[in-house]
């Protein structure tokens, strides 16, 4: 029996058991749904909630409860990891904070703090994100099915909005984890009136790396010196004022930073013979090499919220979003022939961006309509600049490029949510789009249309298409998100990518509160741009524009969901049959593989709660493997041997899976706050998952390949206090 029979089946039986007797659902009701919360905090989502994305496909919404179970790697929540268990959603590299969601390219997806753009969304190369879920409210994920209301990025939409603080008592958390703490307060400053919330996360691994690092010199014997050190901090912070019932002015800030250090030092000794009687002169000198990298996102903005009356609603932000990366690297190379002599290379590359905007939005609601419309401008400034020296023996040459790009976005968009008949339901939307740098202006329209129709109160029919522009592009020589990337905007020369999407899928309820989703997209993406040159660790900034070939990307592929939940158990199976593919005429004749095109994925995850005070939870993640590109021989002509590559992605990487274990211990301390204390093992019977395949070559000049895991099995643990 083929996928296609399979599902034809399964649809068949949708159709026939719903129309049964379930509990009604009164679309224009305001029924408010309460959820089993093992954390003992009231999670509650009202119809108001659900009717303003009812229409969309690909769309799910996260409360905080969402973010702990089953993504607790190092015992520490995770919102981009609650995301990668999604459908459709690939992980790429493992542990990484890596979203390559139907066929992207892991830059095209749009984060959103509280309406601000993010650039940098991880801490310590992706093992952390940058959003702390203590202060997170909830967020908005869209794969498809987009809302007019967005725009600027082309495969997926990450809204995370965080908690206003408690405007009549003082109450906070304090955790502290196996290589991170966090500390979150709120409370009044006048009550009933003004409120902060802030909330302060730090890792020790500094402390860690340092006597670490001290007894491995102590013990080395060769006089070989290594240093090291890394941290991260983030900060989030916000003061919110309520003038009246209908106006509210909050002012909310975070700042994130990320510093490795690394160094080594080795000691070179070298004998010769200096005259013809035997005389032997020994000479000494070192090879040393530094690097320190810095990185990290500052973002502030002023949100007021005006409730015109109660059927209308204003608000408007004005803010700063910047980002930037700071790589120096110092390597000296200490050689011997006749005399001493050295290499050195001193470089430093820099990398900015920095957006000043504001955007106001109008929503109104009216009988069967949600009407929403609103306007933003944005000042983009794209700084990336790089120094280098090579000294040779005191013969020094200096080289400095770099290059500064303006450009200007200002966005118009309208959407109505209408329904008709209270059973067809569609969003209907129209987002257009002006970019201007110096030398090029251009502008765009993208439609967006969702609609879905209630066959009966269990069953429901989705579909919707989207067009995306972007017009930022993440330079990289490599498939790594690490700081040494850049952003640069589109150009007079280098197009804005687009992508174009629709999304279908059929929603149901069946007996025993089980649910059962089957959902198909097919996406297509132009102007991707894949790098060209030789190979080197910093893109090139004088010459980016020609040094990328210009592509295309389709994607498709149908999703399923299958969950049940009882007051004692939950579980959820997520399986996605997925292709994702690439042409780029100047690399290759034909489609080929995507770097993330695993064909099959499937995320098992269950929940039980054992008593009040303790639960357990498991997630079972499996995915076909990725794919490299790697030579399959060495051609010979001549002295010269080159290595010959079939095709781009040519080798099929091995299947992935692994299991995550952990459990939650709770006590209510004699003060009357709670205790929680979380154990969790990643990778629990230690699967060495390939990450890479490194080629050597034989003595023959034949190839080989070796794949290479990095991550065992870790356990972790993390104590919190709630008071």
């Amino acid at each position: 029996m083929t996928i296609r029979h399979i599902y034809t089946a399964v649809i068949t039986l949708l159709m026939s058991i719903a129309a049964g007797a379930y509990p009604a659902y009164d679309g224009d009701s305001t029924t408010v749904v309460e959820r089993q919360d093992t954390l003992k905090e009231a999670q509650i989502t009202s119809d108001k909630i659900v009717k303003v994305t009812k229409s969309q496909t690909g769309h799910r919404h996260l409360n905080k409860i969402d973010f702990i179970y089953g993504n607790v790697v190092f015992s520490s929540p995770d919102i981009i990891k609650s995301l990668q268990n999604l459908p459709g959603v690939s992980a790429g590299t493992e542990l990484m904070s890596g979203l390559y969601v139907h066929g992207g390219e892991g830059s095209d997806n749009l984060y959103l703090l509280d309406g601000v753009p993010m650039y940098q969304i991880s801490h310590l190369g992706g093992i952390f994100s940058s959003f702390n879920t203590d202060v997170v409210g909830g967020l908005d994920f869209y794969k498809s099915g987009f809302p007019a209301r967005y725009g600027g990025r082309m495969s997926s939409v990450v809204d995370v909005s965080t908690k206003d603080g408690d405007f009549h008592d003082y109450h906070g958390s304090f955790m502290i984890g196996l290589i991170d703490g966090r500390l979150q307060f709120e409370g009044p400053i006048v009550k009933g009136k003004t409120s902060f919330n802030i909330a302060l996360r730090r890792s020790w691994m500094d402390a860690v790396l340092a006597p670490t690092i001290a007894y491995l010199n102590k013990e080395n014997k060769d006089g070989e010196v290594i240093g090291g050190n890394y941290a991260f901090h983030d900060l989030n912070g916000s003061i919110t004022h309520k003038f009246s019932d209908r106006d509210k002015l909050s002012l909310k800030v975070y700042y994130g930073r990320d510093r490795l250090k690394l160094s080594q030092i080795i000691p070179e000794e070298y004998k010769y013979i200096v005259d013809k009687q035997g005389t032997t002169k020994t000479v000494t000198g070192e090879d040393c090499v530094n690097t320190d990298i810095s990185w990290g996102n500052l973002l502030a903005s002023l949100n007021w919220d005006h409730v015109i009356n109660d059927n209308m609603r204003l608000d408007a932000v004005a803010y700063y979003s910047g980002s930037d990366a700071d790589v120096w690297y110092k390597w000296k190379d200490w050689r011997f022939s006749t005399i001493e002599h050295y290499d050195a290379i001193d470089e430093t590359n820099v990398s900015t961006v920095s957006d000043i905007a504001a955007k106001a939005n109008l929503d109104w609601r009216a009988d069967n309509h949600h009407i929403r419309s609103g306007i933003s401008y944005q000042h983009h400034i794209y700084h990336p600049k790089r120094y280098s020296a090579i000294d040779n023996d005191g013969s020094v040459i200096e080289e400095e490029s770099g290059t500064r790009y303006s450009g200007d976005e200002m966005a118009v968009y309208a959407e109505d949510e209408i329904t008709l008949w209270k059973r067809l339901n569609f969003n209907a939307g129209l987002r257009y789009v002006i970019f201007s740098v110096p030398g090029k202006f251009r502008h765009k329209l993208e439609p967006r249309i969702a609609l879905s129709y209630r066959c009966t109160e269990n069953l429901e029919l989705k579909a919707s298409y989207t067009h995306m522009n972007q017009f930022a592009h993440l330079i990289s020589t490599h498939y790594l998100d690490v700081p040494t990337n850049c952003w640069l905007p589109s150009t007079e020369s280098i197009e804005p990518m687009y992508s174009k999407q629709v999304a279908a899928g059929i929603y149901s309820k069946l007996p025993k509160n089980i649910r059962l989703n089957v959902e198909a997209y097919y996406k297509t993406m132009d102007n991707l741009l894949e790098y060209a040159g030789s190979n080197t660790l910093f893109p090139p900034l004088d010459s980016w524009e020609t040094s990328f070939h210009k592509g295309r990307g389709r994607a498709y592929g149908l999703e399923t969901e299958l969950g049940w939940d009882s007051s004692r158990l939950s579980f959820s199976a997520y399986y996605t049959l997925s292709w994702s593919e690439r042409k780029f005429d100047g690399i290759w004749h034909d489609w080929f593989p995507h770097r993330y095109d695993n064909r099959h994925k499937l995320t098992l995850m269950g929940l039980w709660k054992v008593t009040d005070k303790i639960d357990i939870y498991a997630n079972w993640n499996y995915n076909s493997g990725g794919w490299m590109t790697v030579p399959t021989h060495i051609y010979n002509p001549g002295e010269v041997f080159d290595r010959v590559y079939t095709a781009p992605n040519n080798v099929n990487l091995p299947d992935y899976h692994r299991l995550d274990l952990g459990a939650n211990f709770r006590k209510t301390t004699k003060r009357g706050n709670e205790r929680i204390w979380n154990v969790g093992i990643y990778n629990a019977y230690c699967r060495k998952n390939v990450v890479f395949v490194a080629i050597s070559e034989r003595d023959d000049k034949s190839l080989y390949g070796e794949g290479r895991a990095i991550f065992p099995i870790i356990p972790s643990f993390s104590y919190t206090l709630k008071f």
